[in-house]
């Protein structure tokens, strides 16, 4: 038998979610209605498109852009340094920081943690770092553009925060 009854799982399933849609980009957006299912009494499909709640919502947008471009930026630095390509090494050192600090933040914006602001003001250095380091492969590679111009937007949302 088990323990759990169908509800109380499938708010289980939905807190575990609700966990994930903090650092997955995109999870966010296509988790929120059911990760709330149970509060509300609708089960629906209703709050999907609903942008994230509470007063990080920009800031949450943004460092979820970021941290999807930085992902990409880190695995094509990878693909670049073990085919001896050196010149991505600062590139590559910069991006994984910032993926942990604009990651972090990006949990504790989505808990309206107060614990946001600071975190933010520490992922806005890292990301100052990631820019300078795209900087010199903007037109040879699209994956470092990408993450230049996503670290640069959420820098600006994080001033607005």
């Amino acid at each position: 038998m088990n323990p759990l009854t169908p509800p109380s799982r499938r708010r289980l399933i939905g807190l575990g979610l609700a966990g994930l849609a903090a650092s997955l980009p995109g999870l966010a957006a296509a988790t929120d209605g059911q990760a709330h299912a149970g509060h509300g009494g609708h089960g629906g499909d209703s709050g999907r498109d609903a942008a994230p709640a509470g007063r990080y919502r920009g800031l949450i947008k943004s460092y979820q852009a970021c941290t999807s471009a930085i992902s990409a930026c880190i695995a094509h630095c990878q693909v670049l340094l073990a085919q001896g390509d050196k010149s991505v090494g600062d590139c590559l050192r910069t991006a994984l920081d910032c993926d942990v600090t604009c990651g972090a933040t990006l949990k504790a914006a989505g808990l309206n943690s107060a614990y946001t602001p600071a975190l933010a003001r520490t992922a806005v250095q890292s990301m100052q770092a990631c820019v300078e380091a795209c900087k010199p492969h903007l037109e040879h590679h699209a994956e470092c553009k990408a993450c230049h111009d996503a670290c640069l937007a959420a820098i600006r949302a994080s001033k607005r925060a």
